[in-house]
């Protein structure tokens, strides 16, 4: 099977899987906000950050030095798990004994016990995380996509229905733990494996060599992606946290799966073409324009349609939420770009640059949060939107050096796509603007007015990234083939 046929199944499945995955996280969402309030979901969004920290160090970069073995051995899978099981422990009772002190922060003290609970999901994810490395490793990703959904779909359930019985924030607490307890279970069947050794000390050098920088930058990363969560849950009202984090997840459904599938796939086959540069760059060339002529035109649509979107799935509650939404969707649409640049070095092996990579990166993010939080929450929200603009450019300059992509090539290949949606957006916003319906027949019409412009423009133009898109598909749809492109 071809380079291509490889990329293009795990590509399919992990899209199938994204998409069912944001589906069901998006149709749960909406239930669960129609039922609780963004005060509800403010408290549970300011306990991420402790969380999802927790969470890195108990991955410690060995997910990835798994993935990128030519290899797996027993002795390497036993130490990985060995270790991420002894972190896990010691994280949760790090993050016990500082519950009093967490709440005492946010000024809440309901926030001792919702931490104590929800803490207890670092144990239990930390008991597959070579199960998730052998899977991804071989390319296994039907399996990753059935125990992601049918995960989501019972722990979504279970959140409904706690909610439907006046839970309110315990409903997504338990929910929470229960999509890792879940999900853990579901690995272990689908791919039942237990460790025969402890810790190799060979093992953990080769291991941990290579995942201690992606370890670090990956914490930094963490950090600061949950720090608009600790600056907003700090100096606001939890409702305004609520709005944001609610917000945040709209767009992260736009952007994300998409992001994360190019992310999951393209890393573990391009890193068999490691020492082919030129190869490389191709292969990243076509996925950039591919995944950008996707992004670039849902956000701009979510933007345009962020009022309608909202009164209908979540109502009159959320509407302070479509503000966040418009300005989110700005940064939102260079998530794939980072996720893609920054997978160069992970794919190069040059984990000692993408820490300093990240470094860098992290104190323009201070820079930004800091003049941000001058102006109130509109001037943090702005900043964060300048500060990934910036991010990009650092971003590029290593793809630049090492498969010489560079920022005049890349921006060549994304501003067309930018121009060729712009049609679309003027069209759905005039359709907005200049008409009185309801929110959601606003809401179809302007989805179906903007997928029916974009594809005109594309198509009229001969858009190459449309071409690439026809031809790798070709390869599973033949049919495909008749258009004329």
């Amino acid at each position: 099977m071809s380079l291509g046929q490889k990329a293009l199944g795990g590509f399919v499945w992990t899209l199938a899987s994204n998409l069912g995955l944001k589906a069901v996280t998006l149709v749960v969402g909406i239930v669960l906000a129609r039922l609780l309030t963004p005060e509800d979901f403010g408290l549970v969004a300011m306990l991420m950050v402790f969380f999802a920290v927790s969470q890195s160090l108990v991955n410690s970069g060995f997910t990835q030095a798994l993935i990128r073995e030519d290899k797996l051995t027993e002795k390497d899978k036993a130490t990985a798990f060995s270790l991420n099981v002894l972190i896990a422990v010691v994280c949760y009772a790090i993050l016990w004994w500082s519950a009093p002190a967490i709440a005492d922060f946010f000024d809440n003290q309901l926030l001792i016990d919702l931490t104590r609970l929800m803490g207890l999901s670092i144990i239990f994810q930390s008991f597959t995380l070579v199960q998730r490395a052998q899977l991804t490793h071989g390319l296994k990703f039907k399996k990753l996509m059935i125990v992601s959904l049918l995960a989501s779909l019972i722990t979504g359930i279970i959140g409904v229905v706690l909610a439907l019985q006046g839970y309110g924030v315990w409903a997504l607490a338990i929910k929470y733990v229960a999509l890792s307890v879940i999900t853990s279970l579901l690995l272990y069947v689908i791919n039942p494996w237990f460790p025969k050794y402890f810790i190799s000390k060979d093992s953990f050098k080769r291991l941990f060599g290579f995942g201690s920088k992606l370890f670090a930058s990956g914490l930094l990363d963490t950090f600061y992606q949950n720090i608009y969560k600790l600056i907003i849950g700090k100096f606001f009202m939890a409702s305004t946290l609520g709005l944001f984090t609610q917000a945040r997840m709209f767009v992260d459904q736009v952007t994300l799966s998409a992001t994360s599938t190019l992310q999951t796939v393209t890393y573990p086959i391009l890193s068999k073409t490691k020492n082919d540069p030129e190869r490389l760059k191709r292969a990243y060339q076509k996925i950039i324009m591919a995944s950008s002529f996707v992004i670039f035109p849902l956000t701009m649509g979510l933007a345009v349609l962020a009022k309608p979107f909202i009164l209908t799935l979540v109502g009159e509650k959320w509407i302070d939420a479509v503000p966040f939404i418009q300005i989110l969707c700005f940064s939102g649409a260079l998530y794939h770009l980072h996720s893609i640049n920054l997978n160069v070095l992970k794919v190069m092996g040059r984990s000692d640059l993408f820490l300093k990579l990240e470094i860098i990166k992290k104190v323009n993010i201070t820079i930004a949060v800091i003049i941000g939080i001058q102006f109130g929450i509109w001037g943090l929200l702005l900043g964060s939107v300048i500060s990934s603009y910036i991010a990009l450019f650092i971003n590029m300059h290593y793809t630049q050096r090492f498969i010489n992509y560079s920022y005049k090539e890349q921006f060549k290949d994304l501003l067309p796509i930018v121009f060729q949606s712009l049609p679309m957006l003027i069209g759905v916003a005039a359709f907005v603007y200049l008409t009185d319906l309801a929110n959601g027949l606003t809401l179809i019409i302007g989805v179906l007015l903007g997928i029916f412009l974009y594809l005109i423009v594309t198509y009229t133009i001969k858009s190459q990234a449309l071409i690439y898109i026809v031809e790798l598909l070709s390869e599973k749809f033949p049919k495909l083939k008749k258009l004329k492109l």
